[in-house]
C-alpha cells in the first residue's frame, strides 16, 4: 500500500515478526509488524503498524532522520488501536513541544487545536478516509472522565486511518 497524506509520502516496504513492548507497556510480545517508509518535510522515518499476539494493536515510529530536536520523541509515543463492536478506534492525543528538545502528550485538546497541523478540516480529512471523528462518548459510549477526548472510529483492520492519525497527532506537531 502506497499513499500520500498531507505532505507525507507513505510507502509500505515490508513485514517482520518482532518481540516488542506494546502500547500498553506489555514487554516481549511476539508482534507482526508492517513497515511503512515515510518521507516529507525534510525528514524520513519508518512508521510501524503493529499487531501483538496478545491482541494489542498500535502504531509507532522508528529510525527517524530529521533536523527537528523534538521528533526523536515520536519513537516513544505509541498510538493504541482499540476494538469497539465490529469496528476499531484510536484516541487523538497530541504531542506538544516542551522545552528545547522534549515533548509531552496532551490528551484533552479542543478540535481546533488538534486540527491546526492539517491542511483541511479534520472531520473532512478523516471522513474522506472512511472514519468518524467525535468524542469517546459519542463514538464508543464512554462514560468515564475520558469521555470528552477526541477519537476516530473506523472499520476493523483498517490501516491507513490510524497511520494518518499518528502522522497528524504525533509527528506533525514535533516538526
Amino acid at each position: 500500500m502506497d499513499f500520500e497524506f498531507e505532505d507525507f509520502v507513505i510507502r509500505e516496504v515490508g513485514h517482520e515478526n518482532r518481540k516488542m513492548q506494546t502500547s500498553k507497556k506489555v514487554n516481549n510480545v511476539s508482534t507482526e509488524v508492517t513497515i511503512f517508509k515515510v518521507k516529507g518535510f525534510d525528514l524520513s522515518f519508518d512508521l510501524l503498524y503493529c499487531r501483538g499476539e496478545n491482541g494489542d494493536v498500535w502504531v509507532v515510529a522508528e529510525k527517524i532522520e530529521s533536523l527537528s530536536k523534538h521528533l526523536h520523541r515520536a519513537q516513544r509515543t505509541r498510538m493504541s488501536i482499540e476494538n469497539y463492536k465490529e469496528k476499531q478506534y484510536c484516541r487523538l492525543w497530541q504531542e506538544v513541544k516542551k522545552d528545547e528538545d522534549w515533548s509531552r502528550t496532551k490528551k484533552s485538546l479542543p478540535l481546533s487545536e488538534l486540527g491546526k497541523y492539517s491542511k483541511n478540516p479534520l472531520r473532512q480529512s478523516f471522513s474522506e478516509l472512511g472514519a468518524k471523528l467525535g468524542t469517546l462518548e459519542e463514538l464508543v459510549s464512554e462514560t468515564n472522565q475520558n469521555r470528552k477526548q477526541y477519537a476516530l472510529l473506523f472499520p476493523a483492520q483498517e490501516v491507513k486511518i490510524p497511520l494518518c492519525a499518528y502522522l497528524l497527532t504525533r509527528i506533525s506537531p514535533l516538526i
